[in-house]
């Protein structure tokens, strides 16, 4: 192996936030002057004319749904390709998420399904920006437009992404973005809402402010685990520790990073009351997301430069399908997400040329069986869910980290055979 083993991510976290976290964390100072930085910095980078910290994205679409007027009887247009805790927000509202179809190779919104799943009842559409790839918004919000629909766009993946020169979280009503560990910025935990209306943004405000404080012992695990991922992917220790674990793993069937940062897929009955009480974020989390934010164009031109060279390079090779973008969409790369018909196959020879990969966590919500009351027709979503693989696109790849995946996915193919 010329190049040693490639993880599938390298966490955005630094030694030097590392640093900063530790001395936030001992800190006794006042945390509502960092936050407030924090969201004014954010807001002016989206270009909302509001921001708000929230513990995370799943809360923090409910609370836009909920300061939107979202309530019984509604109806709210999902994507079916999505992460099952977007649909599972609303039933909590007495609303229905209705699942509307992808494209297929774009796994965003498709326009024309979104269209299709409008009724009488429907009062919002959630585009989200799936893989750092923003959705065909002017199609979008034409159709939202002309049925009276609102717009919360799911930024998850996407924070920096732009669609015809406008950041996503900016051409919607409202939007929502996470900052966990694995994301292309992060604050150790929480989220962000962005909107331009004054009464959604204090909404969530006064909701958000009579909770508590976020646990400092949960940030203080966070930061240890952040630190420790930027060293286990370092490509020496990747090669001689990780790499290794995870091979051991794929061999007894199990995906070990899959399982520390996945979750078993459920509904919520309630509101869980951690959502409230320990609903507002502290100083460290506000320093990390400052750093990051200073940071994040760099790491996000990273990804971008990576993420065109795998566009090129895997383009044609024989039983991979790469993925598409609307157009008007400039990507990030948060993942770099092809359909392979045998990806079990296709991981495993990935794998034994020192190339990591994953399925990643996302559901076809609409036959998955959590949510079976609201089951729906939507072929790409199926069929996406049944074939993608993830490559590496993260920022801290070499270019011969580069060369080597094309190389090593295209005798992967040949190695397992085309579709």
């Amino acid at each position: 192996m010329p190049f040693g083993r490639i993880p599938r991510f390298s966490p955005s976290f630094s030694p030097q936030e590392a640093l900063l976290s530790a001395r936030y964390l001992m800190r006794d100072g006042d945390d509502d002057e960092v936050v407030a930085k924090f969201e004014r910095e954010f807001r002016s980078y989206i270009g909302a004319k509001h921001a708000v910290m929230v513990p995370s994205a799943r809360y923090g679409l409910y609370l836009l749904l909920e300061a939107l007027g979202i309530g019984d009887g509604d109806e709210v247009v999902i994507p079916a390709l999505t992460y099952y805790a977007v649909p599972a927000m609303v039933p909590l509202l007495g609303a229905k998420p209705v699942f509307a179809d992808i494209g297929l190779t774009s796994h965003v919104l498709d326009p024309a399904a979104f269209e299709a799943a409008i009724t009488p009842k429907t009062k919002a559409v959630v585009p989200t920006h799936l893989f750092g790839t923003p959705c065909d918004m002017d199609a979008i919000r034409a159709i939202a437009r002309k049925h009276g629909v609102l717009v919360i766009e799911d930024c998850a993946q996407s924070t920096g992404a732009r669609y015809k020169g406008v950041r996503v979280g900016n051409l919607g009503d409202a939007a929502y973005y996470t900052f966990g560990l694995t994301k292309n910025m992060t604050t150790l935990s929480g989220a962000m809402i962005t909107t331009d209306r004054d009464d959604v943004a204090e909404k969530v405000r006064a909701t958000i402010k009579a909770g508590g404080r976020t646990d400092k012992a949960k940030l203080r695990k966070e930061a240890v685990t952040g630190f420790a991922m930027f060293l286990a992917t370092h490509p020496k220790i990747y090669w001689a520790a990780l790499h290794p674990v995870i091979a051991l793993g794929n061999k007894l069937g199990d995906d070990p990073i899959h399982e520390r940062f996945g979750e078993p897929e459920h509904r919520y009955d309630e509101v869980p009351a951690s959502f409230r009480s320990k609903s507002q974020a502290t100083a460290v989390q506000a320093a990390v997301g400052l750093k990051q934010l200073e940071r994040l164009e760099s790491l996000n031109g990273a990804r971008i430069r990576n993420g065109r060279r795998l566009d090129e390079g895997l383009a044609h090779v024989p039983g991979l399908t790469v993925p598409t973008y609307p157009e008007g969409a400039e990507p990030i790369y948060m993942s770099f997400v092809c359909h392979h018909h045998d990806r079990q196959g296709l991981a495993a020879a990935l794998r034994s040329r020192g190339v990591d990969t994953t399925i990643g966590y996302m559901s076809d919500c609409s036959s998955n069986p959590i949510f079976s009351e609201f089951a729906a027709d939507c072929p790409n979503a199926r069929e996406a869910f049944e074939t993608l693989i993830h490559i590496p696109v993260h920022p801290n790849l070499r270019p011969k980290d580069l060369a080597h995946m094309i190389e090593a996915t295209r005798q992967a193919c040949l190695e397992v055979g085309g579709g």
